[in-house]
């Protein structure tokens, strides 16, 4: 492949990244945004003595999608929690390796996390499982977990080979997103 078409095709996959990841951004918005107006309306039918029984229901799935979707927006970022006092006593060598055992931990946790997530989301459809108050599908509630856990996989590594890219002065998906733009 020439240089050319292989930096071609990096574009391509970095305006993807983008796209995808603006995607999620933009659903969180819409969500929080939901959450925001149904928890107001939930209080205040409280405070009216006449409470709506199901905004309680409706704002449990908006805050489980708004979890996982951020959180894998997180991972995406580099900018979910972490303690790195430990990590930056090591050397440089032992901070790459530890870089390294964190997208390889993060990669098997969400693994575990997504496939028991679909094992549960295939049960509850098989069951016809709805929700008690809106009548809704079950799966909707575990849906987010199974795309939260892809969505913080992919983050995760591309966040790690973005940061090892730009060290070795390449120009990898994550640096090229930063170049164009949140």
């Amino acid at each position: 492949m020439t240089s050319v078409g292989y930096q071609q095709m990096r574009r391509q996959r970095a305006n993807l990244d983008h796209l995808i990841w603006r995607a999620v951004d933009a659903l969180l918005f819409v969500i929080v945004l939901g959450l925001v107006v149904t928890v107001s309306c939930q209080a205040l039918s409280r405070l009216t003595g006449a409470s709506v029984p199901w905004t309680e229901e409706l704002s449990r799935f908006l805050f489980i999608w708004t979890a996982f979707l951020g959180m894998a927006t997180g991972f995406r970022r580099g900018e979910h929690p972490s303690i790195t006092f430990l990590i930056d006593a090591l050397p440089g060598w032992a901070r790459v390796v530890s870089r390294y055992l964190t997208a390889v931990s993060t990669t098997v946790l969400f693994a575990i996390i997504g496939w028991h997530a679909v094992g549960l989301l295939m049960q509850q459809m098989d069951f016809g499982e709805t929700s008690p108050v809106l009548g809704i599908g079950m799966w909707i509630a575990t849906v987010p977990v199974i795309l939260g856990s892809v969505l913080a996989t992919a983050g995760c590594l591309i966040e790690v080979l973005g940061k090892t890219e730009a060290r070795q002065g390449g120009t990898g998906v994550a640096s090229l997103n930063r170049e164009s733009g949140p």
